[in-house]
């Protein structure tokens, strides 16, 4: 975890570039759903046989079991203050699994928009449920939702993915009785090391344009992950850091790959504004042995932050103590602006296309 690490505002140049991704757009065949139960939006999906996109009536309904899609699926609500999905007690069989996954290994686009995904509301829950699970998905989108009370996470991304979550509303994903967890969004990649991917390149997760309330992470990672948090705002965070991306361990053979931060709203614990492109992580562990000879693996050696404010004061990363033989200025993260970094274009190009 990068816990003293103040995070972000910076004005940033816009890199223009082809992409392919109105080629990628998930094709115009429809159904709709007959209401918005997991049962028949999932009879609507088997309906289409293939590509296209299934509309979910306005309606609460408790949400039981799972609806898979597959890349060129997409699920189109009426609104998140229209569809309401929400967890109950008879989903008892299997607490944990998600409302809905996308499969993408095929390479195919899906999108999830206008839908709103409640976890279990009981005050004394432990469970550790999960909203909406994206493995392997190449320009998926989830946009224009409302995630509540998620005991694990609201969206969790996982393996060889790119795509974009933006203007969706994260509330309270985070339960007291389990005291741990508690993420908008968890971004896992494949486990392995991409040396031919840099920053400021489509190939990572964005998150750009939404608001995060009462989360413990806004954002966490691992796994050789790459993501981008952006254009967000984070307010009433109290029990951990805002932005969070692990290093290697806790399951995981490599940590985060790299995250870029920058244009967002901070509140609470940790405020202002920050860019910063971070690439080689490594937590701030008590279980690390920092008295092993310099770098130990995956330990911070590129990291760049500028422009950060705390509490409108300029700022810059403080380092623990313990490990600061091995984390130095100049040598292992800067002050300044990275060179040659230009972010990747905003808005999103799939956010872009509405």
């Amino acid at each position: 975890m990068i816990q003293s690490i103040p995070f972000l505002v910076v004005c940033v140049a816009i890199l223009l570039c082809a992409t392919g991704y109105a080629e990628n757009r998930p094709p115009a065949a429809e159904v709709s759903a007959a209401t918005a139960s997991v049962t028949d939006i999932q009879a609507a999906v088997d309906q289409l046989q293939g590509d296209g996109i299934v509309r979910v009536p306005a309606g609460r309904v408790q949400a039981i079991g799972t609806i898979h899609i597959t890349g060129g699926v997409s699920l189109i609500g009426a609104g998140r203050d229209e569809t309401v999905l929400f967890r109950g007690p008879d989903n008892s069989d299997k607490p944990t699994a998600p409302i809905v996954e996308i499969q993408g290994a095929n390479g195919k686009a899906s999108q999830i928009v206008g839908i709103n995904f409640v976890g279990l509301q009981d005050p004394a829950s432990k469970t550790s449920d999960n909203g909406i699970t994206v493995l392997d998905a190449k320009d998926f989108r989830i946009a224009h939702c409302r995630f509540e009370r998620f005991g694990f996470s609201a969206v969790y991304v996982r393996g060889n993915c790119r795509g974009v979550i933006d203007h969706c509303l994260f509330a309270n994903n985070f339960k007291k009785p389990i005291n741990n967890l508690g993420y908008g969004v968890v971004v896992y990649g494949a486990g392995e090391w991409r040396d031919d991917l840099q920053p400021g390149s489509a190939d990572s997760v964005f998150i750009e344009d939404s608001e995060f309330i009462g989360s413990r992470h806004a954002v966490a990672s691992n796994g050789g992950a790459r993501y981008v948090f952006r254009h967000n705002r984070v307010h009433g965070n109290d029990n951990s850091q805002a932005v969070d991306c692990h290093g290697p361990g806790y399951g995981s053979k490599h940590g985060t790959q790299w995250i870029e931060v920058y244009d967002n709203l901070i509140e609470k614990p940790i405020g202002g504004s920050t860019a910063m492109v971070l690439n080689l992580t490594l937590d701030f562990d008590r279980r690390i042995d920092w008295t092993r000879p310099y770098p130990i693996p995956e330990q911070i050696q590129n990291m760049w932050c500028w422009n950060n404010t705390l509490k409108g004061e300029a700022t810059v990363p403080v380092i623990s103590k313990r490990s600061a033989e091995h984390i130095k200025p100049d040598r292992d993260y800067f002050s300044r602006p990275m060179p040659d970094y230009t972010p990747f274009r905003y808005p999103h190009p799939l956010a872009a296309q509405e």
